[in-house]
């Protein structure tokens, strides 16, 4: 018999005499579960000691800062061995960190990246693309009023008669699809977006709206006489004239409340000395409480105040008015104008006064945006605003 094979048999002897003892089996145990647990500790003193920096420089918050060395990432397969052998020797895989949380941790990991790769190679889903009759209701808006911003054409498809929603940012990226650059914040429209000369003589000689005092061609002062509601900013009242006396404002208050059903249960107002009687007596005698605001406090009486900066980026920036007669004809159009076609933000886009939408398609039927329409424009103060409404 050779040697080699009794030296075999005889090492196997001594291997399985030596397991055989029990003193002898736990100090091997013992030994390698020391010698795991020193393992680990290195591991662990060796990532500590990495030194903590960022791509970005020494600049970067603390909590945003990341390990030089990435910690290392298991394969699946050493995942898979490491389960099976917490599961069988438990004790082998005592010092480690993996407890069965770790084990659910990394199903769920598994889970969400198939359903991302499913999400990938799926059809892609979001909000549909904005139907092309749309896009070219926004152009026309636009290309016949080119001083209008992309906000207010979002306000005037939403609002009104168009009954179409859609947002300001839909708006700028169709714009600027087609050239149009949005405008500069609280920067003038350009010379050449102006309105033409036919629009500003049918304005000089026919129609155009004044709201705050102001001159006309001779140089004497107008005053401008309004009644606006708080509500839903209703315009009930406007008229100019070049003496402002308490008796004529008495009389254009009785003018404004005789086709009113309902009379106001208190009015706001300034100190003005024109007012005086109107509070002491025309008032009263309609049974309408009359409240002054403070001494120098405009901002009590926002409502009038805010309709001045509309008055003047609607009308005043185009308009010269000739005279008393010419601005009261100019007022009631764009009273008419502002009250039933220009969409209000505090009325969630809609004119003051809502149109009569008997006849109109829904906007929230589904068949709605898949036909096509056609926008019918009506003008308004000679061309220089429109009121847009689809075609039946």
């Amino acid at each position: 018999m050779p040697w080699w094979i009794l030296l075999l048999a005889f090492a196997s002897g001594v291997i399985v005499g030596l397991f055989s003892v029990r003193r002898y089996r736990r100090d091997r145990i013992t030994w390698a579960k020391r010698r795991l647990q020193l393992l680990v500790l290195s591991l662990e003193l060796k990532s500590l000691r990495q030194k903590v920096v960022s791509a970005d420089g020494r600049g970067t918050p603390p909590a945003k800062r990341r390990l030089v060395r990435k910690l290392p990432r298991l394969e699946a397969w050493q995942k898979w061995l490491i389960a099976w052998l917490r599961w069988s020797f438990p004790w082998l895989t005592r010092f480690l960190r993996f407890s069965p949380m770790t084990y659910i941790r990394w199903l769920q990991a598994r889970g969400r990246r198939r359903h991302a790769l499913k999400s990938a190679e799926g059809k892609r889903r979001g909000r549909p693309p904005t139907p092309q009759f749309v896009a070219d209701a926004i152009l026309a808006i636009k290309n016949a009023h080119p001083y209008y911003s992309a906000g207010r054409i979002a306000r005037m498809l939403t609002g009104g008669e168009l009954k179409c929603k859609i947002t300001k940012n839909t708006v700028v990226k169709i714009l600027k699809a087609h050239g149009f650059e949005p405008r500069t914040k609280g920067k003038q429209p350009p010379r050449e977006s102006e309105p033409g000369w036919l629009t500003i003589l049918y304005n000089q000689h026919v129609m155009a709206i004044d709201f705050k005092a102001c001159y006309d061609l001779t140089g004497n002062t107008l005053y401008i006489f309004k009644l606006i509601d708080h509500g839903r900013r209703v315009l009930h009242w406007s008229r100019c004239t070049y003496h402002p006396t308490a008796a004529w404002v008495a009389q254009q208050l009785r003018n404004a409340f005789m086709d009113l059903d309902v009379l106001p249960e208190a009015i706001v107002m300034d100190r003005d000395t024109s007012f005086l009687p109107i509070v002491k007596q025309t008032l009263p005698a309609m049974g309408i409480k009359p409240i002054r605001i403070g001494f120098k406090c405009p901002w009590h009486n926002g409502v009038v105040e805010r309709f001045h900066r509309t008055l003047d980026e609607y009308v005043l920036r185009y308009v010269q008015p000739l005279n008393d007669r010419h601005l009261n004809r100019l007022l009631v159009e764009f009273q008419a104008y502002y009250n039933t076609a220009r969409p209000h933000m505090v009325n969630g886009v809609e004119p003051p006064i809502l149109p009569d939408l008997t006849d109109n398609p829904a906007a929230n039927d589904p068949e709605f945006f898949k036909i096509p329409r056609k926008l019918v424009r009506k003008q308004w103060l000679g061309g220089l605003h429109s009121s847009y409404r689809w075609a039946a």
